[in-house]
């Protein structure tokens, strides 16, 4: 029977999708999880990883005449819609038109499976029932549209029997993908609450502590900034702990909003933050410590009464040389602080190290290989 010589491939078939798309699904989520949110590029590579899955499928095919036949072609694409969202799926789908005949009658009957599920967003409402309906409905459709091109009377065994088989690999490659999401999205779950600040959402006291060990450990210098809000403490004796927990929020995404991408922020300790610089150009550093003193001097942060506070921060700034002591970087830091309280807060005071640029220059491994 045709259907018992395309079964063998089955199994087959089922390893390459779920291979392929959790393969892909895990690497895309290196940094964060992965999702019909995630950045364009990488919802792209979903869709075209995907694609060249479907291009694979394609080569087995249950053949009901010469020109009708069943492939499992289209599971992947079912699947990149639910986990990838409307951009994989049309990527997907245009691969597989665009290596597979373009204008088909085949491609054009795939694209009225694919649409209605683009229109309806089934990623947005992804979930057992939803997905189960999905392909009850698909496999209906199907059905119907072989019907009315072939003998069903004498086909009906093999029509029956690959459809459901195509519904079991869809099945098991979707609860196998939904089981990585889920442990993917607590595993970075669990990691952001270990390493950030509940408060103000920024890294926390043993982040900065394992942010400025990666730096000893790469020998890669950096600037660095310790913060203190000035008269804190009467913020909380006046407007209460609330009021204060409010104002170190609203410091937090401050400092976030003041720094680049690839800086770092968190929280030392109480009224203290600290941030770290990928670049160690004392110009760079003094210009964004004073760019958050600005900021911070201009807001007015709003109690739950609607009351302004006023406050201001002083800064104290220093460098991370490769080589260096981590906890000698940290204590000039916290000199300059401690000179900025004293010369009368709301200030930037720089440590004896940022006078001397070229040094931090000749010390970095940019600089060693030019030499």
């Amino acid at each position: 029977m045709t259907y018992i010589a395309s079964i063998s491939s089955f199994y087959s078939d089922a390893c390459i999708t779920y291979a392929t798309l959790s393969v892909a699904y895990f690497a895309l989520s290196r940094n964060a999880p992965f999702s019909y949110q995630s950045a364009v590029w990488k919802r792209v590579l979903f869709g075209v990883l995907a694609g060249l899955a479907v291009l694979y499928l394609n080569q087995s095919r249950l053949l009901l005449t010469g020109n009708i036949y069943y492939s499992f072609a289209m599971i992947p694409m079912i699947l990149v819609l639910f986990f990838g969202g409307a951009v994989s799926g049309i990527v997907c789908y245009l691969v597989n038109f665009g290596f597979n005949g373009g204008f088909t009658l085949d491609n054009l009957f795939i694209g009225s499976i694919i649409l209605p599920l683009l229109l309806s967003g089934v990623w947005r409402k992804k979930s057992n029932r939803v997905f189960y309906l999905t392909i009850g409905i698909i496999a209906l459709y199907r059905i119907a549209v072989v019907c009315s091109l072939v003998n069903f009377r004498e086909l009906w065994l093999d029509i029956l029997l690959y459809q459901a088989a195509s519904a079991l690999c869809l099945a098991i490659c979707y609860h196998a993908l939904s089981f990585k999401e889920r442990h993917i999205n607590a595993f970075f779950s669990m990691r952001s609450k270990a390493t950030t600040d509940s408060l103000t959402h920024i890294n926390n006291r043993a982040s900065v502590d394992y942010k400025m060990m990666l730096q000893h450990a790469q020998r890669e210098s950096c600037g660095l900034m310790l913060l203190d809000l000035d008269n804190f403490k009467q913020v909380n004796d006046t407007y209460g702990h609330l009021a204060g927990d409010g104002v170190l929020a609203s410091v937090g995404a401050i400092l976030k909003d003041c720094v680049r991408d690839e800086d770092f922020v968190g929280r030392y300790g109480g009224e203290e933050f600290m941030v770290i610089t990928t670049s160690y150009e004392p110009q760079h550093i003094a210009a964004v410590a004073e760019r958050i003193r600005s900021r911070v001097e201009g807001f007015d942060f709003i109690t739950e009464s609607g009351e302004a506070i006023r406050l201001t921060i002083s800064i104290g700034t220093s460098l991370y040389l490769a080589g260096m002591s981590v906890e000698k970087a940290i204590e000039m830091t916290d000199e300059a602080l401690y000179d900025a309280k004293h010369e009368g807060k709301n200030r930037v005071v720089s440590s004896r190290l940022m006078l001397l640029s070229q040094l931090g220059k000749r010390f970095s491994p940019m600089a060693a290989k030019k030499s």
